[in-house]
This record gives C-alpha cells, sequence and structure tokens, in this order.
C-alpha cells in the first residue's frame, strides 16, 4: 500500500499543502509518514513512536499556559495520557520478567 499517497490525501482533504502546516503539525506528519515507510513494524519500534509522541504532546502542554484548561489542553493531556498507559502496558512482560527473576533471586539466595 502506498502510504505516502494516503498521507497526500489527508492533506488534500485538509486543503492544506505541506509546506502550510504549523510546525508541531509538520512533526506529527513527519513522524506519520516514518511510521508508515518503515517496515516492519516491531514492539521496540511502536513503543519507541509512542514515546516520540508523548514527547511532542509535552513540549505543546509546555509551551501554552499550564493553568488553561482549554478543549485542546484537555485533549493533549489525554492524549499523552493514554500514550504513557500504552507504553506501560507494553512494558508489562518486561516488568514481568524482572519482577520473576528477583523473586527467584531472592528465595534461592543467588546473586
Amino acid at each position: 500500500m502506498d502510504f505516502k499517497n494516503i498521507l497526500t490525501q489527508v492533506l488534500n482533504k485538509l486543503g492544506k499543502k505541506y509546506e502550510e502546516l504549523s510546525p508541531p503539525a509538520k512533526e506529527k506528519f513527519d513522524l506519520w509518514e516514518k511510521v508508515l515507510t518503515e517496515e516492519p513494524m516491531t514492539l521496540e519500534k511502536l513503543k519507541e513512536f509512542i514515546k516520540e509522541e508523548n514527547e511532542r504532546l509535552v513540549r505543546q502542554l509546555i509551551d501554552r499556559d499550564l493553568v488553561s484548561q482549554s478543549e485542546k489542553d484537555i485533549r493533549l493531556k489525554s492524549e499523552l495520557a493514554y500514550g504513557r498507559f500504552i507504553l506501560s502496558v507494553l512494558d508489562l512482560p518486561k516488568k514481568a520478567i524482572e519482577n520473576l527473576e528477583t523473586y527467584l533471586r531472592k528465595s534461592y539466595k543467588i546473586k
């Protein structure tokens, strides 16, 4: 599938050209393009994508008045919370392994 074409169609639907996008919108577009054109998607790439999205959201929130409760602020905070939740779920197998290793080391007095 031609993902570059899909992103171009998104811009066409918005009536925009890439050059007309705001810096945050360009950043998100570039990230989408990177994710859609790289193969294959791995768990590590997915985690990296979510981390990059979280960093982008944090930058947007920092650039805004943190006291503000505008609809955009609430949406950004919700997206950030969701991204953090997904990362914690993706890391569960790793944490379970670490917990099992700790348990076994303590139970059997292994250093």
